[in-house]
């Protein structure tokens, strides 16, 4: 039983050895490294805001990016370039990986699922945080167009990062133009009822009714006092029942009249002053709706032009650090690794082997 056994794992190296030399496709890799590159004013700017969002804005890109280019959307466009559905059921692949038609394995089977799957098997994405770069690679059995599948790939991230981009700030955009909509009709009525309410209690501003009847009677005791000064000057050196001392003295009754009148204006009964603290109440409060409603049309505006400005233009940029290389050689399979991996295993497992068949052999005797 361990002669059989033995030349049984034998068998299966020299046949493993054998695939891995002369049949397993030889793929040749092509690198490219990008950084994505955002050109608004959306992403954090210092390392404070960096820790707070736990991820940036670009590794959150890096992110989103890699899984567009597994998907299956970027599958379908690549296999309109390069005809990779051929390729995985071509002869070009070894028989273990290459898928047929007419098979009742599902993992061998010609289908849209274990295309994407072979096809993420040849793609290798990693992203190095403190550069904040990409690097994809894919591996192919034409070193050419492992070249050109890597450039279609960055090509149409690009595009489409970019297209996803605008159809984001398209809605953000269309939500806006209706919110400014909505901000204007708020300040056009705030306005309105403002005026209704200067016209209804005839004064453009309670506070500035105030005001003028308080300059009007810091004017009229300038002025008494001025008749004073010149109504006891003129009484050393003219006669006291002289006209001009007369029209002085009349002169300061009125003034001493229209001071009262204006002070009891502003002082006004109970009920007066109530109505007037009533009224610039009021008036402050439509006021400052009007002023709300103003800065709230502005904002809104100034954040809709900058939308449309996003939506005219290429926000995110792919940057190209290196370009798709070309390979000289072969990248895959690793032959030393994989005839060292395979001796391991087998190794590994006859040695269990072994071992159970010399239990079962004692406990038996």
């Amino acid at each position: 039983m361990k002669i059989i056994l033995k030349l049984f794992f034998i068998l299966a190296l020299i046949l493993s050895i054998t695939y891995v030399i002369l049949y397993e496709t030889e793929r040749f890799q092509s690198n490219s490294t990008i950084t994505i590159r955002d050109l608004s004013q959306k992403q954090a700017t210092n390392s404070f805001d960096m820790i707070l969002s736990q991820t940036s804005p670009v590794m959150q890109d890096s992110k989103l990016l890699e899984l567009y280019i597994r998907s299956e959307d970027m599958f379908v466009y690549l296999n309109k370039e390069h005809n990779l559905s051929h390729y995985y059921s071509s002869k070009q692949m070894d028989p273990l990986r290459r898928l047929e038609k007419n098979t009742r394995l599902p993992f061998k089977q010609l289908t849209k699922e274990n295309l994407v799957r072979e096809y993420n098997n040849d793609l290798f994405i990693i992203y190095d945080t403190a550069s904040t770069a990409l690097k994809v690679s894919f591996a192919h059995a034409n070193p050419k167009i492992a070249q050109a599948i890597v450039q279609n790939i960055l090509t149409y991230s690009g595009t489409t990062l970019n297209r996803l981009e605008r159809e984001n700030a398209q809605v953000a955009l269309h939500f806006l133009e209706k919110h400014v909509n909505e901000s204007r009709k708020s300040f056009v009525a705030s306005v309105k009822k403002m005026i209704e309410y200067q016209n209804k209690n005839n004064t453009f501003d309670p506070n500035l009714d105030v005001k003028s009847k308080s300059t009007i009677l810091a004017n009229l005791e300038s002025e008494l006092i001025k008749k004073t000064v010149e109504f006891q000057s003129g009484g050393k050196f003219m006669i006291k029942n002289s006209s001009e001392q007369r029209i002085a003295k009349s002169t300061i009754s009125n003034l001493k009249k229209e001071i009262t009148r204006v002070k009891g204006e502003i002082a006004g009964s109970g009920k007066d002053v109530q109505e007037l603290n009533q009224a610039v109440f009021d008036f402050e409060i439509l006021r400052n709706n009007i002023d709300f409603a103003k800065e709230v049309y502005k904002k809104s505006l100034e954040k809709l032009e900058e939308l449309r400005t996003e939506v005219n233009q290429n926000i995110k940029n792919l940057l190209v650090i290196n370009e798709a290389s070309l390979a000289e050689k072969y990248t895959y399979p690793n032959k030393t690794k994989s005839i060292f991996t395979i001796f391991i295993i087998l190794g590994f497992l006859y040695s269990i082997l072994i071992s159970i068949l010399t239990l079962l052999r004692d406990h038996r005797d």
